[in-house]
Formats: C-alpha cells, structure tokens, sequence
C-alpha cells in the first residue's frame, strides 16, 4: 500500500505513514466501505481557551520546566533562594502528571469518536427497512390454469380401461 499523501510504501497493517504521519488506518475503512466513510478526521476538541490537548500538554510542561527558574530568579529579589528548590521537586510530578492528564484526554475523545461512529451504524441499520427475500417465478406457465399442470389435463382425456 502507498500513502496518498507524500507516495511512500507502507505495510497493509500499518496505522500512520512514517513519512507524513498520515492517518492509514482511516483511509482503509474508507477504501473497504466504498467510499461511503468518512475520510476526514473528526476535528479535535478544544477547550474554552481554543487549545488542542497536545497544545495544552506542551504549554504544561514548558510551565512545569521554567517555573524553577522563575521562582529562583523571584528568590533572590526577595531574598528567598531556597524558594526556587520547591517548584524544582514538583516539577518532575507536574510533568507526569500533565502526560496522564493529555493521555485521559484521547482516550476519551477516542471513546466520543467511537460512540458517534457506533451511533451512525444504529441509524443506518435502523434507516434499512426488512426486505423479504425475493421469490423465483414460477416455472410452469400452465400452473393455474384449468388442471394442476400438463401432464394431470392429458391423462384426464385417455379413455379409462
């Protein structure tokens, strides 16, 4: 399989390109359902300041990694050096804690995608009125008619013994 976007080979199994980062997995369901899929992604959520929960995670960690030195230089106007130590033992905390917070956060936008997806199925499934399969014709163009078939109308008319 080739990536539509930038032509480079991938596995059939593989869920992004490695060049581009292009989301494979999608484009197979839309090649398996005919073209009737969506093909873009979803738009992400974002929250009331307008950020992605990647954006929030980076700005997160930058903030756990500057604070340090933010309170060291606050420190020592004040007086206060030992005041730049506390934010530099949370900082590894506030880090970790920012990963499982933005990993939370896929999992449940994923789970959202995954409910709307589910909930479209049920309405087409539902949309789709019951068909009763369809009969064959019949076969014999006789049937019906006069006698129960032919073979029955020629025997009535030979003589009896």
């Amino acid at each position: 399989m080739f990536c539509p976007n930038c032509g480079a080979q991938t596995a059939e199994n593989t869920r992004f390109c490695r060049q581009c980062g292009l989301p494979l997995n999608r484009l197979a369901e839309y090649v398996a359902s005919g073209g009737s899929a969506p093909l873009a992604p979803p738009p992400l959520e974002k929250t009331a300041l307008g950020l992605t929960p990647k954006q929030q995670l980076v700005l997160t960690i930058m903030l756990f990694v500057f604070t340090p030195g933010l309170f060291g230089v606050l420190g020592s106007l004040i007086g206060w050096q030992q005041l730049a130590g506390i934010p530099g033992v949370l900082m590894p905390l506030g880090i970790v804690w920012a990963v499982f917070r933005y990993k939370n956060q896929m999992r449940r936008l994923r789970y959202q995608e995954l409910q709307q997806t589910l909930g479209q199925a049920q309405q087409r499934f539902q949309s789709q009125s019951y068909q009763p399969p369809l009969q064959a014709p019949p076969t014999n163009p006789f049937a019906g008619q006069a006698g129960e078939s032919v073979t029955e109308d020629e025997t009535k008319q030979l003589p009896e013994r």
